[in-house]
């Protein structure tokens, strides 16, 4: 299925005219899969995902200022990304639902002005510019279109990992967190280090997409990661589907096309965008990867009439 999916987004990619789209699709799908991880696995609503793509995105640019190699920049991105997520979940290890996502949200805020004002770090009022482009093999990836095939290849391997995960048995000690928490604990269910996993590991995963997406434009700015963003994040994986990481892709792909299709109704934009996310909560609750399960399971009802008729 990861396999079909490039192949069949390369074609758009080909035409050159929607490259920069399908690129945003991809990243956007890669933080909103570590999102995922974080709300559907570990059921833990975090705001501070996009600070974690802001951080990852400024360590890239701080080790590349450094004469650090890309995958050298991405890795520890990562890492940095990893251990403030740990510190974040530490701080936050007994806040709850709707505390844990206040706390979060103030992390990202607290972020975002302190991004804006270490300039050491972060550049003149957090933007930097001239940041190196992707090397992959000694290549450097300069077009959109080369891009796109290393952004495609980093979803497809959290893709397979994802599936993995779905069919491990650490999938029913998930769900068992996420359902009950406290029938989980009594059970023996280690459910602090599950939920501090998926929150570590998602958080990680954000950070790549902010280093992938600074790479791949050459520069950052504080003002590309802010709450908006944040609500976009938790819309890609509500609208896609929590039954399935699959929906993410789904969910991205809606949050990146609506808006551009809708651009001819600019004044009208926040109208139609809130109804058609409104009609789709209310008739798609299940979101809109349970339409191609309904489908499928049609299917298999008509085959199944066929074959005993």
């Amino acid at each position: 299925m990861v396999i079909l999916l490039v192949l069949s987004v390369s074609q758009a990619v080909t035409t050159g005219s929607s490259t920069n789209l399908v690129n945003l699709w991809l990243v956007y799908s890669i933080a909103a899969l570590g999102f995922y991880w974080i709300f559907a696995l570990g059921g833990r609503f975090a705001f501070s995902q996009t600070f974690m793509m802001a951080l990852g995105g400024y360590t890239t640019a701080f080790f590349d200022r450094n004469g650090v190699g890309f995958l050298g920049c991405v890795l520890g991105a990562m890492v940095v990304t990893a251990v403030a997520a740990l510190a974040v979940g530490v701080v936050l290890w007994r806040a709850e639902h709707f505390y844990f996502a206040l706390g979060t949200l103030a992390v990202t805020e607290i972020g975002v002005v302190l991004f804006g004002k270490t300039s050491t770090f972060t550049g003149t009022n957090g933007n930097i510019t001239g940041i190196g482009y992707p090397v992959v093999f000694g290549q450097e990836l300069r077009t959109d279109g080369q891009v796109f095939w290393l952004l495609a290849a980093v979803l497809a391997l959290l893709l397979l990992l994802a599936v993995w995960l779905k069919r491990s048995p650490v999938t029913r000690d998930l769900t068992a967190v996420r359902e009950m928490p406290t029938v989980s604990k009594t059970l023996g269910v280690p459910v602090d280090a599950l939920r501090m996993t998926t929150f570590v590991a998602g958080s990680a995963v954000g950070g790549l997409a902010g280093a992938l997406i600074t790479h791949w434009q050459g520069f950052i700015g504080v003002d590309s990661f802010g709450l908006n963003l944040g609500i976009g994040l938790f819309l890609m994986v509500i609208l896609g589907g929590l039954a399935s990481h699959w929906g993410v892709l789904i969910g991205a792909a809606f949050y990146v096309a609506v808006p551009e299709l809708l651009a001819g109704l600019q004044q009208y934009m926040s109208i139609l965008y809130g109804a058609l996310l409104l009609v789709v909560i209310l008739v798609f609750p299940s979101g809109l990867i349970g339409i191609f399960d309904s489908l499928k399971s049609h299917r298999v009802r008509t085959i199944s009439r066929s074959t005993e008729s």
